[in-house]
């Protein structure tokens, strides 16, 4: 176990750089980006400024005349702009973890590391096991806590925003929002995610463990290359399978299973148009449901399967080939 955590730790300190700081700066960016629009909003408050906040009508009356069951809805708001945090910071965390599967078994054959990594006693199952538990857990829980962190961040600047303009941070923001119930939900989605992005996880380490150069290029070119060949010459059609499938079922899922949340865009789309007939629910943007429908899919489960066989290989492939050209 002592032996694991080190190989973990060594991942850490070797790509910190993508795992933290790039979130860190996603993070001060986002925040930047925020107080620049609370000071545009409070400039152009102020050309017209006669002792009341005003968006068309004076805020103060707006706010005096809302029902209690309508300021409710309020957390949705809060809830859809910390999700769009979330989601830049996922799309951070994405390319971060793109770029560190294809290189993490090449760029140590390649400058000739591999030899002194192999002189420690520290077998290739866990050497490539560790690899797995960064890029599927280890990672994500780093993003997931930057992203809390921004959210707390960004509903205090919000709150004495709130607060310099005469209003109640606690009736208008601290209270409406909920972070706690997004963080909760944000943290179950990781695991879920782990599981659904097992089959790019395998198929870039099979890669990074196979090639002998242009780890990009065999990653992404060659199942692109087949899925072409395959629609061109209508190779599936004998099994009365669309030609759209193999993009969907394979392409799609060992080259972009690693978007976080991914497995969830069809369900969001449902979920808003429900709320357009229905009006939104408390927890429209990352429902619990969307968890429970895509655990009990056979579309995760094969591709758990699928990606577990190309760990396997990229252990192999670990074992046998040592060096790059």
């Amino acid at each position: 176990m002592n032996r694991y955590l080190t190989l973990l730790k060594r991942e850490y300190w070797e790509h910190r750089g993508g795992f933290l700081w790039a979130q860190v700066w996603a993070g001060i960016v986002l925040l930047g980006l925020s107080v620049i629009g609370m000071g545009v909003a409070t400039w152009h408050a102020n050309r017209t400024f006669d002792g009341e906040i005003k968006i068309g009508v004076p805020l103060q009356k707006l706010l005096s005349e809302i029902p209690p069951d309508e300021m409710a809805r309020l957390g949705l708001g809060y809830e859809a702009g910390m999700a769009g945090f979330w989601l830049v910071m996922q799309a951070v965390l994405f390319f971060v973890l793109f770029f560190y599967l294809l290189g993490a078994l090449y760029d140590d054959r390649r400058d000739r590391s591999i030899l002194f990594w192999k002189s420690l006693p520290v077998s290739d199952t866990e050497t490539v096991l560790s690899k797995v538990a960064v890029a599927a857990i280890c990672a994500p829980l780093l993003a997931w806590a930057a992203t809390v962190v921004v959210h707390l961040v960004f509903l205090g600047m919000l709150g004495l925003f709130v607060l310099g303009h005469g209003l109640s941070p606690v009736d208008l923001v601290w209270g409406p929002a909920e972070p706690l119930s997004l963080a909760v939900r944000m943290l179950a989605v990781v695991p879920v995610n782990a599981l659904w992005a097992l089959p790019a996880i395998g198929w870039l380490l099979l890669v990074s463990a196979f090639a002998r150069g242009k780890p990009f290029l065999w990653g992404v070119a060659l199942p692109i290359a087949i899925a072409v060949v395959i629609n061109t010459f209508d190779m599936l059609q004998a099994l009365r399978v669309p030609d759209t499938w193999f993009w969907q079922h394979v392409v799609a899922r060992i080259l972009t299973s690693l978007v976080p949340v991914s497995w969830f865009g069809a369900a969001i789309i449902e979920s808003v148009d429900q709320a357009d007939r229905n009006g939104p629910g408390p927890e429209m943007l990352v429902d619990w449901s969307m968890i429970d429908g895509v655990l009990g899919s056979a579309d995760l489960w094969i591709g758990v399967a699928a990606g577990a066989a190309m760990i396997a290989g990229a252990i192999h492939f670990r074992r046998t080939r040592e060096l790059a050209d």
